[in-house]
This record gives structure tokens, sequence and C-alpha cells, in this order.
């Protein structure tokens, strides 16, 4: 498991050779190690560290943030790809099914790097769903180097010369939520991975794989368009488990088990992981919604 964690918290971009001024001029900030000994954080009722504490945003970067409000993608903009606003992944040493949902983002009013959020978090092995509420802080911003993206979207620009003046990027975002105080709630502390481009005129938008396994390694997010992972505090027992999650778990399943889907082409899950909770899958639990359909029994 800590091998697991220390990989995927070390996977990201560096700044590349894109035509973007605006993040080759990125402080830079010596990477902080996560603690993930969870016998040691459990002990200290304390989280493991994911950022610096140091700020590293440009003022460059500030501008670039006060002019693009990414408030939508943050929160899993549904679309014809994603009709599901729900990330989905896994929870704890044993990998259980493990679902989140932001309801609401909001960029702050005067921090253009600060975004509030309210959602939802599901544990599906108790079928137990809790919301929650915190912020979310942008705190880097780099170039995508992903080249003929722009290109292949060409028909979603009014014209051939705003795909060749579009850049692409990532985006990653420090989060800190604090579910509703009940026995056993937990805080959470966790890293969101975006990936985007910007065409001039237009609003924000995912860069994300749309060939048949929507995977594409090579990107930050894996192809998923975004990517969150991180650790929670069970603030009744002190202990500490980490998730990871994204809107295409099969973009992130592999580094797990190897297995885990049978047909990656239909999404089909291998039975021999229903036990991890992931039997109800394809049951369309809206279990993020106001008035969810309740859990089907095992």
């Amino acid at each position: 498991m800590k091998k697991l964690i220390m990989c995927l918290l070390g996977l990201s971009l560096a700044s590349c050779q894109q035509s973007a001024p605006l993040m080759q001029r990125e402080a830079k900030v010596p990477a902080v190690k996560p603690e993930v000994v969870e016998s040691k954080a459990q002990a200290r009722q304390e989280l493991p560290v994911l950022f610096a504490a140091s700020d590293t945003l440009t003022q460059p970067m500030r501008e670039f943030l006060a002019q693009h409000d990414l408030s939508a993608l943050w929160a899993n903009e549904q679309d014809s790809a994603y009709p599901d606003p729900s990330f989905e992944g896994f929870f704890g040493p044993d990998y259980y099914r493990f679902g989140m949902v932001f309801n609401k983002v909001r960029r702050d009013l005067t921090n253009p790097a600060l975004y509030h959020v309210q959602g939802k978090s599901c544990y599906f092995k108790s079928k137990n769903v809790r919301p929650f509420s915190g912020k979310l802080t942008v705190r880097r911003l780099v170039d995508l180097h992903y080249p003929g993206f722009l290109k292949q979207r060409a028909e979603q620009f009014s014209s051939a010369a705003d795909s060749l003046a579009g850049h692409t990027y990532t985006a990653y975002g420090q989060l800190q939520l604090q579910e509703e105080s009940q026995e056993n709630s937990g805080r959470i502390e966790g890293e969101v991975v975006l990936d985007f481009f910007i065409v001039p005129g237009q609003a924000p938008a995912y860069v994300y794989v749309f060939d048949h396994d929507g995977r594409d390694d090579k990107l930050p997010t894996r192809g998923a368009r975004l990517l969150l992972r991180g650790n929670r505090l069970n603030l009744t027992t002190g202990q500490v488990k980490s998730f990871l999650v994204a809107p295409d778990v099969s973009a992130i399943a592999p580094d797990l088990f190897k297995d885990f889907m049978l047909d990656e082409r239909m999404g089909q899950i291998n039975p021999k992981y229903a036990k991890l909770g992931w039997n109800e899958y394809w049951k369309n639990d809206e279990w993020w919604a106001e008035s969810p359909k309740p859990f089907r029994a095992l």
C-alpha cells in the first residue's frame, strides 16, 4: 500500500516546450514527499502532507486564474462523454469502492485560486453517504504538452485559427474537506489534478481521451480529465486511509488490479472484485442526489 501511494502521488508532468509563457514562469518549489505510514498518522491524529507550505503561484498565474473560472471543470461538469458527475475509485488498504461528488463549486470573490466546495462521499462497503464541505485551492499550473490534441478537436472551435491559438494546461489543486459531524466522520486532504485547455473566446474545457479504453498514461489524469487522490482521517478512531478516484475508473484501476476490467471496451468489471463493492456498479443508484434511490440489498 505504501509503495502504491508513493507511486500515485509522484505522477505528474513537468512544464514543457509548449509556447505559453505564462506557465514557463512557474515558481520552482521542491516537492514534498507525503507521509504515508498509517500507524504514525493515526497516533498523531494528522494527515499526510501533500503540498509544500509556500505559495507556488506566480503573479501571471494568478492573473490567469482571475480571467478563467474553472468551477465547472473542478465539479466534473457533465457532458455526453461523462453523463455521471461522480468520481469513483478505491478506498483504504483493501481498495473498497469509494465515490465522491462535488454538488457545488464556487470561485471565491476575492481570491481566484480558491474555490468553495460542497458535496458528498460514499462508502459503498457500509452503504454510507456523508455530506462534506470545504475548499479547493489551486497550488500549481503547468503547461501540458499533448501534441495534436487541439487539432483533433478543431470541430469544436469556430475557426482553425482558434485551435492554433489555444493552449493545454494541467492544474493541481489542494483539497481540504470536512464531513458533517457525526460518529466516524472524517477530514479529507487530497490533490485534484485537472487537464484542460483554453481557446480564445471560449470557456475552459477538458483534455481527455476518446479512444476505446479512455486512457492515456502520458496525461497526468490518465485521460480521465480529472483525478483525485489523498487521505481521510476518521475523527472518531484516528485511523487514516488513502483514496484514489476519477470520473472514469478504468483510467486508474490498472494501477491496483491488472485484471479489474474483463472487457475495457464494454466496461465489464471482473466479478471477483464484487466483494469490494463493485457488484452494483451498473445499478445506476444516484447516491449523490438530494433524494437518492435506496441502495439495493446485496
